[in-house]
C-alpha cells in the first residue's frame, strides 16, 4: 500500500527583521506537520480498507454484502508528535455479529490507551532521571500533550514489571562466579512504614555487569530463594559486600565463600572502636592506620605474587595477616573495645577470602566498588529527604533503573521491543520538496 500525502505550507517574515536558524525550525515545528500527516497518512489507510471490505460509499449491491458500513468513530491517541485527531471507519460483519475498525488490520493501536507505546517510553524513561512532576515539565517543552505524572507512573509500573520478566533469561543458569550484594533504605509512603528496604544482588559474567536480583521490603532469604531458583549463582560463587549478617547468612551457603569489603572492615571498626567509647580520637585513627597497614600491605603482596608466581611468599603474607588481625583483636578486647574486637575475630577468615582464593589460581575482586556505584543510581533518583515510595513503585523503577545501568545494549533491547521499533522496516518513506517560492 502506498500512501502520498501533499502538502502546500506557507511561512510569513514578518518585516525586516532578522531570526536564527532555531527560530525558522521553532517556527515549522510549530506547524504540526509530523502531526498532520501522521493523521493524513492512517486516515488514508482506513478510506482504503473500508473501500476492501464494504465496496465505494454509494455502489450498487453493497446492502447485500457480508460486510456493511457501521458508522464512523473518532480517537484521539498521543504519539512522540503530539495528540492526532481522527476519524475511522466501522465496519458490522453480518456473518460473526461483532462491528471492528478494519484500519486495525494496518494500523495497530495500544490499547485503548489514549497515550501510545513510543510517547509512554519517553516518559517513562525520563521518570527513572527526574521526579514526576518535572518529567512532565521536562517533555512538554518537547510534547505539547505530554502525559501527567499520574500516567507516567502507572507506564514505569508496567513496564518495570515487564523488564524484570525480560532480564529473567539473563540469569537463568547464569552460574556467576563473583556476585555483590547489598542493601539500603528510603523513605516509605505507605501507612505503618517508615522506610523501605532495598536489596539488590549484582553479578559479573565473561566480563559484563548482570543484574541478578533487585527487591524491597522483602528478606535476604527470598533473594537467595529466588536465585537458587533460577541457577544464578555457582555452587562455588564468592559474595562480596558489607557486614550485613542477614545477607551474608542468606546467600553464602555451602561451598560458596564472602569477601568483606575492606574499605568497610576500616569503617565498620571505626564505628565499633566510638561504640565502645574507651579510646580517645587519636587513639582510634592509630588502631585504624595498624588495621590499614595490615589489609593493605595483604592487598599489595596479592597484586605482586599473582604476577610473580611466588606462592610461598603469598601464603606467608596470608598467615601473617591473620595472625596480626587476631591479636589486634586480643590487644583491643583487654583495652576493654569488646565490640570492637568481636568484630575483628568474627570476620577475620573473610578478610582474606581474596588472597586464599589468590593462591589457588581465582581473581576475585577485594572491595564492592562495583556495587557501590550502582546503588548511587538508587540514591541519586530515590533517596532524596521529600521523596517517598510505595513498596511497588520503588521496586518497579529500580528495576527500569538498575537494568539500564548494568547493561545499555540489553535495555535499548527492552526499550526497542517496548516501542514496537522492529516494525519501522515495514515502513519506507521518501520527501521531496517539489518548489519553494515567495518575495518579501
Amino acid at each position: 500500500m502506498d500512501i502520498t500525502v501533499s502538502l502546500q505550507i506557507k511561512i510569513t517574515f514578518d518585516g525586516n527583521k532578522k531570526v536564527s536558524v532555531g527560530n525558522v525550525a521553532t517556527a515549522v515545528k510549530g506547524l504540526g506537520l509530523e502531526q498532520k500527516v501522521t493523521e493524513a497518512v492512517i486516515e488514508r489507510v482506513d478510506e482504503e480498507l473500508i473501500e476492501k471490505y464494504c465496496g465505494g460509499k454509494y455502489a450498487r449491491g453493497n446492502s447485500k454484502k457480508r460486510y456493511q458500513r457501521a458508522g464512523s468513530v473518532e480517537r484521539h491517541p498521543v504519539t512522540s508528535v503530539g495528540r492526532h485527531n481522527l476519524k475511522l471507519h466501522r465496519v458490522r460483519d453480518k456473518e460473526e455479529e461483532k462491528i471492528f475498525l478494519p484500519v486495525e488490520d494496518r494500523v495497530e493501536f495500544d490499547g485503548k490507551k489514549v497515550y501510545q507505546e513510543d510517547i509512554s517510553m519517553i516518559s517513562a524513561e525520563l521518570a527513572t532521571r527526574l521526579t514526576y512532576r518535572d518529567a512532565v515539565k521536562e517533555g512538554k517543552q518537547f510534547i505539547k500533550d505530554f502525559p501527567s505524572a499520574c500516567t507516567i507512573n502507572r507506564r514505569v509500573i508496567e513496564y518495570g514489571e515487564k523488564i524484570k520478566t525480560f532480564n529473567r533469561d539473563e540469569i537463568t543458569d547464569a552460574s556467576v562466579e563473583v556476585a555483590f550484594a547489598d542493601g539500603t533504605k528510603t523513605h516509605s509512603q505507605e501507612k505503618g512504614k517508615s522506610k523501605n528496604r532495598v536489596n539488590v544482588v549484582l553479578g559479573v559474567s565473561n566480563g559484563k555487569k548482570v543484574l541478578l536480583d533487585a527487591r524491597v521490603n522483602k528478606p535476604w532469604e527470598e533473594t537467595a530463594s529466588k536465585l537458587e531458583e533460577a541457577a544464578a549463582l555457582d555452587k562455588e560463587a564468592v559474595i562480596i559486600g558489607d557486614a550485613d549478617r542477614e545477607m551474608r547468612n542468606a546467600l553464602v551457603k555451602g561451598e560458596r565463600r564472602f569477601q568483606l569489603d575492606l574499605i568497610h572492615v576500616l569503617r565498620d571498626t571505626s564505628f565499633k572502636l566510638w561504640q565502645d567509647r574507651e579510646m580517645t580520637l587519636e587513639d582510634r585513627k592509630g588502631i585504624i592506620r595498624m588495621l590499614e597497614t595490615l589489609l593493605f600491605s595483604l592487598k599489595n603482596s596479592v597484586e605482586k605474587h599473582r604476577k610473580d608466581g611466588d606462592l610461598d611468599a603469598l601464603k606467608g603474607r596470608i598467615n601473617s595477616t591473620v595472625d596480626g588481625l587476631k591479636k589486634l583483636a586480643n590487644e583491643l578486647l583487654k583495652l576493654g573495645c569488646s565490640k570492637a574486637a568481636s568484630f575483628i575475630r568474627d570476620y577475620s577468615n573473610t578478610i582474606v577470602t581474596f588472597a586464599v582464593l589468590a593462591f589457588k589460581g581465582r581473581k576475585v575482586p577485594w572491595n564492592s566498588n562495583l556495587i557501590e556505584r550502582l546503588m548511587g543510581e538508587i540514591s541519586k533518583r530515590t533517596k532524596h529527604k521529600w521523596m517517598r515510595w510505595t513498596t511497588k513503585g520503588l521496586e518497579t523503577i529500580l528495576n527500569l533503573i538498575l537494568a539500564r545501568y548494568v547493561s545499555e545494549e540489553s535495555y535499548l533491547v527492552f526499550k526497542h521491543r517496548m516501542m514496537k521499533s522492529d516494525n519501522l522496516r515495514f515502513i519506507k518513506g521518501e520527501v521531496e520538496i517539489i518548489s519553494a517560492g515567495g518575495e518579501f
